[in-house]
């Protein structure tokens, strides 16, 4: 056995006493990442196996960084002390794999956190707006199709004691529904605009819609200052990160930034990472020269990241021309929308008291 497969060895042991709970092929992994190894997994894949044993995230990280301790000993003991530049190399590749995973368990696990508030805000937002529908009598909600949104302003007609809440149906309220993935999804925003409540669309009895309340959500995309579009076929772009092509795929774009889909399996970015870019919007070349990762997680076993462009780095006016031909194309293909099927012949799911 060579002195690194001995280390691997000892830190997986270590790690399979401190974290029993883990999962063998998660606490292999981790070891090679303590060690400075590439691994086939993301780090925020890693981070949220981690953080499923249930274990607090204070044990994970000291746990993890009492073997990076293990791994930082064993380089000093046995790199020949004569060739410091490689000593150092070692050190430096050890140290930034194990900072991009205690990164990325705390963003999981600040997530998890976050899910756990939801009901809170939830009740808090519903019971704000309940009173503002009581007052004004309209409800105001809104959807995105292809990232361009959709409203509707509908009129408030009770909220009954199974805690449905009726609106009117109109026009506007069918094409918002219909612009929605599953045609009866819609959110509604509170008062101040921080967060939305999801609403699902339940039945129809006479002229009016019942809604039922789903869930609570920080509201991301109604503070966005520029339009953004979902383009209706993927762009390939390619990334430079300290040296590194990255291949990815654009999924929608602002004058200000990209939202994109790696196509490199074992690439990971990170958070405020800074990285160049290169794609091509028709015929037209567009580099950008500095940007940074503003968000990055995993949706769908697939790895998104959403990055903002450096102001005066990249050709703005050749955006604004693609978006606004994508816009009109968005337009058409919501004009040509159907009422959703439940809006035209309801099933009875629930009572239309109020």
């Amino acid at each position: 056995m060579t002195i690194r497969a001995k280390m691997l060895k000892d830190i997986i042991q270590n790690l399979e006493h401190e974290l029993p709970a883990v999962q063998s092929s998660t606490t292999q992994m981790v070891a090679r990442v303590i060690l400075g190894e590439e691994v086939e997994r993301s780090m925020g894949s890693l981070a949220v196996s981690l953080l499923q044993s249930n274990v607090s995230v204070g044990h994970i990280l000291s746990a993890l960084l009492r073997c990076e301790w293990l791994s930082v000993q064993h380089l000093i003991e046995t790199t020949d002390t004569g060739n410091i530049k490689k000593q150092v190399r070692l050190f430096s590749e050890s140290v930034e794999h194990f900072n991009i995973l205690q990164a990325a368990i705390i963003d999981a696990a600040d997530q998890r956190w976050q899910g756990a508030l939801d009901e809170e805000v939830k009740q808090r937002v519903l019971a704000e707006l309940k009173l503002n529908w009581q007052q004004t009598g309209t409800v105001r909600l809104h959807n995105y199709f292809d990232e361009i949104p959709v409203a509707a302003k509908v009129e408030f007609r009770g909220f009954d004691k199974k805690k449905y809440l009726w609106v009117s149906q109109n026009k506007d309220l069918i094409t918002m529904f219909a612009a929605s993935a599953g045609s009866n999804t819609a959110l509604i925003s509170s008062l101040d605009r921080a967060h939305n409540l999801m609403v699902c669309g339940v039945n129809k009895f006479e002229d009016k819609i019942c809604l039922e309340i789903t869930g609570a959500e920080v509201s991301l995309r109604e503070r966005r200052k520029d339009v953004r579009v979902k383009l209706a076929r993927a762009l390939p772009i390619s990334l430079n990160h300290r040296g590194e092509v990255i291949h990815a795929n654009i999924i929608d774009l602002s004058c200000t930034g990209l939202g994109l889909k790696l196509i490199d399996e074992n690439a990971a970015l990170l958070h405020n990472e800074k990285l160049s870019c290169a794609f091509k919007l028709g015929s037209e070349l567009m580099k950008c020269g500095e940007a940074i990762v503003c968000w990055a997680k995993e949706v769908d076993s697939e790895y998104r990241l959403g990055i903002r462009f450096k102001p005066a780095t990249i050709k703005r006016e050749t955006i604004y021309r693609f978006i606004f031909v994508q816009e009109q194309a968005i337009i058409g293909r919501l004009k040509q929308l159907e009422m959703p099927s439940w809006m035209k012949d309801p099933i009875e799911l629930c009572d239309a008291d109020e």
